[in-house]
């Protein structure tokens, strides 16, 4: 009895440390849980005042940059400036901005997704889109510029896309850092703050700039517009979760048109470029840190694919275009 009850116990030790080593010790969020995450993070860099300095790697390139923002009374007002490197100044109130940039090189106009864009605003407003692609865990806490952050990890649920983690202020759900790893578990990008002040009164003097802005209009994007469902191309299957958010005919001279459509996920894009093909190649695959292109011939086009994913899934997004013409040839009858 003794030997049994010796054997019975041991049997129940093991199953235990079965269980606890199998219990994942941080588990997923809840879909709801992570769509108030999302929503509370998206938000607070519009609703919130902050400002501070952050660092921006990416690749073998590294920037620092001064930011401040004010949101008072409804007001949004953002300034920012580089601290290295050329010097660049914006100045944004609500959907006015001003802008410098060295040696006189202003574009027509600004692009609003860029705009929205800017560490810390990564977010999009409609952000639980993200959650098609990306499952949420909460891995732990920390300190970024000695401001306490709540950790999360944004697993992509697919192979089409790479894992990023976000350090969170919990109490205003500002962004504190961000990184995104390719599929080797290297760097392709880094944002994080080495200072940071939120909350309080903005003094105006920080909103002042130092050089003269031109004022720029803030647009869609240059060149003609054409229809989400393009008139010359059929797309038929892109990557899960990937959705087309902008399509633009531009001309990069008279003779030349070229045609962009932009993809998103909702923490990443990807873009589409197709233009005439000028002379006879093969198709190319390229990868530079932890962007990937990819060209292929396609009829008299050349079609570029390039974005921050896995070289799968710009391959996988060029071969779902076909010609509108050979599309509708193969239809069944």
């Amino acid at each position: 009895m003794r030997i049994a009850h010796v054997c019975s116990l041991a049997s129940a030790a093991l199953l235990t440390s079965a269980a606890l080593l199998a219990a994942d010790p941080h588990p997923l969020l809840s879909h709801a849980e992570a769509g108030q995450l999302v929503h509370k993070v998206a938000n607070a860099p519009r609703t919130t005042s902050y400002h501070g300095i952050y660092v921006h790697q990416f690749g073998d390139r590294f920037e620092t940059v001064r930011v401040v923002h004010a949101a008072d009374g409804g007001k949004d007002i953002e300034r920012r400036e580089t601290l290295d490197g050329p010097q660049l100044e914006l100045l944004r109130e609500g959907e006015k901005v001003g802008l410098f940039l060295p040696e006189d090189t202003y574009p027509p106009a600004l692009d609003r997704r860029l705009m929205s864009k800017l560490f810390p605003r990564q977010w999009p407003e409609q952000s639980t889109q993200m959650l098609t692609g990306y499952q949420v865990r909460r891995v732990g806490s920390a300190r970024v510029a000695g401001v306490p952050a709540d950790i999360y990890e944004f697993e992509p649920r697919d192979r089409f896309r790479y894992p990023h983690r976000y350090w969170i202020h919990p109490e205003t759900g500002l962004m504190l850092k961000s990184v995104m790893v390719d599929d080797r578990k290297q760097l392709v990008e880094l944002f994080a703050f080495s200072q940071i002040q939120i909350g309080g009164t903005i003094d105006k003097k920080l909103l002042k700039p130092n050089h003269t802005l031109r004022t720029l209009p803030i647009e869609n994007g240059d060149g003609e517009a054409v229809r989400l469902r393009d008139p010359d191309w059929e797309v038929k299957s892109t990557p899960a979760g990937f959705r087309l958010i902008k399509a633009k005919r531009s001309l990069w001279s008279k003779s030349r048109p070229v045609t962009h459509h932009l993809y998103s996920d909702g923490l990443v894009t990807v873009s589409v470029f197709i233009e005439p093909m000028t002379r006879a190649m093969q198709p190319v695959l390229q990868q530079q840190g932890g962007i990937n292109f990819f060209s292929r011939p396609l009829g008299s086009s050349v079609l570029t694919v390039v974005g921050q994913v896995p070289a799968e899934t710009v391959q996988m997004l060029s071969n779902a275009y076909v010609p509108r013409e050979a599309a509708e040839d193969v239809e069944p009858q």
